[in-house]
């Protein structure tokens, strides 16, 4: 065995050591690449500890070692070390991350352990291993080692300690700058991909759009997005991308089936390194494809808390599935749903609105239609009453006309019982006389109805009128017509003429039902929206079952026949349509008995100003 080798030039010196480590530790937080870091701190310990080979490495969660920097080994040497068992419990590697604390080897001839003969075909005969902490819970080994035995002393130790410690700090600065950038360019990414995705409406191009950031940005073989049918409960594949496909586009899946129905069931993403040990992994989608899936991805779409699909990316073209490309598909995603729900508002009301348009249309086509139809009858029943009205007036008036010659002196006297013949005929005549004049005032009211002609009018006048025309019914029969009205009545938008006729007709409705020498009230009232006038009478009332049907033209026709306009049901009709053509309503309250009360009430959105 040669003797061990013990350097004793100024780079072990104390001062010099100290010298090298403060201008490392310099250099190495100025650089915020872990490559950098490690090359820097391997240079630096392979001059302070004079040794000629050197490696910084770090280690997955499998304890695969990734090689950050490496001096003095060449291609062949550097594929032997990578196929020693370095996971091994026994390796030196492991067992300096382990316990944390430096491992040695002053003879690699002598010593034992799994990936000792792995470093002797290397040709190392002594080695130092020192481990250092690396962000994520990972860890990391500096390995120094010559090719004769030397032996490492307690100052090459603390040295190396040294060395590790700004190693970790160096690497730590860097994984921080690294992730903080990788977090800049997935922010970019996603805002980039939200703009081009939420500027459609075209739900087509959007789906397209997902798939083309979705497999770009995550650098996967394939993608699918499936959209829900909750109605059958069932997920539909509405885009893909990847290899032959586009034979899974409206293939459905029930919820709950394979990895896609697991996600969509359970609202949560899935990331599944290995299918083939999944049980939740369905086959026979592969079989529609040119891609077999060996990784999946999987995340929700919801929109408004909702769950409307899914969207899966299949295969990571380099390396595995993160967690980070995890958050990056599941900030896309949302965007997505907020897109595609966006596109099918869009397409339901422009369906809606197409809708309305036909329907519109339809029913102004109806409207029209009913509208010819209605003045047809109008002309049709106002030539109807006056060819009647001129038909019964004809031979009514041959009647009244020989009944008057009848009674003539000069053709000689009449007996009693001709007297009251004559006298029966005359009475009857005159109230068919009347009976034919309301048939042409309803013919004449009818074909004018619109032709309103709407003024501003102090209301005052409209009550004048109507109690002045009213005034004629009620003299006979000594009715007394009471006038209660506000000392200030507004000036109002409307057809002076009609609304007075309108009162009068419930004006003589009240005194015809009215005894002799009894009141009748009209009281104007000023409300918080509406104008009102009641017309109060307190004669025989209405039944309760007649109060509906009291509004209807000719329902108030009695066999005696014994009333004219009004007999024949057409004052109140009349004085209803008025009203109406306002935009007012009439109303009454009656008791059998006790009297009625008719109130006509006309909106103030009719109202212009006050005098």
């Amino acid at each position: 065995m040669p003797a061990s080798t013990h350097y004793t030039d100024d780079m072990n010196t104390l001062p010099e050591r100290m010298r090298l480590l403060l201008t490392g530790a310099a250099t190495i937080s100025k650089s915020l690449q872990p490559k950098e870091v490690a090359r820097v701190s391997l240079q630096l310990a392979t001059q302070m500890l004079s040794l000629p080979l050197g490696m910084v490495m770090i280690f997955d969660s499998e304890f695969t070692p990734i090689i950050l920097a490496r001096q003095g080994f060449s291609a062949e040497q550097h594929a032997i070390f990578l196929a020693a068992p370095l996971s091994h419990r026994a390796s030196i590697f492991r067992r300096a991350v382990t316990t944390r604390r430096a491992e040695t080897i002053t003879d690699a001839e002598t010593a034992a352990g799994p990936d000792l003969p792995h470093l002797r075909r290397m040709g190392i005969r002594s080695l130092v291993c020192f481990p250092f902490a690396v962000p994520e819970n990972l860890s990391g080994i500096i390995m120094l080692a010559d090719t004769v035995v030397r032996e490492t002393s307690t100052d090459d130790i603390a040295f190396l300690d040294a060395i590790a410690q700004q190693i970790s700090i160096g690497l730590r600065n860097a994984w921080i700058f690294s992730k903080s950038q990788r977090q800049i360019e997935e922010v970019k990414s996603v805002a980039e991909a939200a703009q081009v995705v939420v500027s459609s409406l075209d739900l087509n191009h959007i789906l397209s759009h997902i798939m083309g950031e979705v497999t770009s940005r995550l650098n996967t073989e394939a993608a699918a997005l499936l959209l829900l049918d909750p109605v059958r409960e069932e997920l539909e594949f509405a885009a893909v991308a990847g290899p032959s496909s586009e034979g899974l586009v409206g293939l459905r899946l029930p919820m709950g089936q394979g990895i896609v129905g697991w996600v969509a069931q359970h609202n949560e993403p899935l990331l599944v390194p290995d299918v083939s040990q999944d049980p939740r992994f369905y086959k026979g989608l592969d079989e529609n494809t040119d891609t077999r899936t060996q990784s999946v991805l999987c995340v929700p779409l919801c929109a408004r808390n909702q769950l409307i699909g899914v969207v899966e990316v299949i295969n990571k073209k380099r390396g595995k599935f993160s967690r980070t490309d995890q958050k990056l598909l599941e900030s896309l995603a949302l965007f997505a749903a907020v897109a595609i729900e966006n596109a099918r508002l869009f397409d339901e009301a422009n369906r809606q609105i197409a809708q309305a348009t036909l329907y519109a249309r339809d029913l102004s086509a109806a409207y029209k239609r009913e509208r010819q139809q209605r003045s047809a009858l109008d002309k049709l029943r106002y030539s109807f009453l006056n060819v009647v009205s001129h038909e019964l007036k004809t031979p009514l008036t041959v009647i009244l006309q020989g009944l008057e010659t009848l009674q003539n002196p000069r053709r000689g006297e009449l007996n009693a019982e001709q007297r009251e013949i004559v006298a029966m005929l005359e009475e009857q005549s005159g109230q068919l006389q009347q009976l034919i004049d309301g048939l042409v005032a309803f013919a004449t009211f009818s074909a004018r109805q619109g032709t309103m002609r709407f003024r501003k009018t102090p209301f005052a006048e409209v009550l004048d009128d109507a109690l002045a025309l009213a005034q004629f019914k009620a003299t006979p029969k000594q009715i007394t017509l009471r006038d209660i009205r506000p000392p200030e009545l507004p000036t109002v938008l409307l057809d002076k003429e009609r609304v007075s006729e309108a009162i009068v007709h419930l004006i003589d409705n009240a005194v015809k039902f009215s005894a002799q020498h009894e009141t009748v009230t009209l009281c104007t009232t000023l409300n918080a929206d509406t104008i009102a006038v009641a017309v109060e009478d307190h004669g025989q009332g209405i039944p309760a079952d007649k109060l509906d049907s009291i509004w209807d033209s000719f329902t108030q026709m009695n066999e005696t026949m014994e009333r004219g306009l009004e007999g024949l049901g057409l004052g109140l009709a009349i004085a209803r349509y008025i009203i109406e053509a306002h935009n007012g309503k009439i109303t009454v309250e009656s008791s059998v008995g006790e009297g009625s009360t008719f109130t006509i009430q006309l909106p103030l959105s009719t109202i212009d100003d006050r005098d």
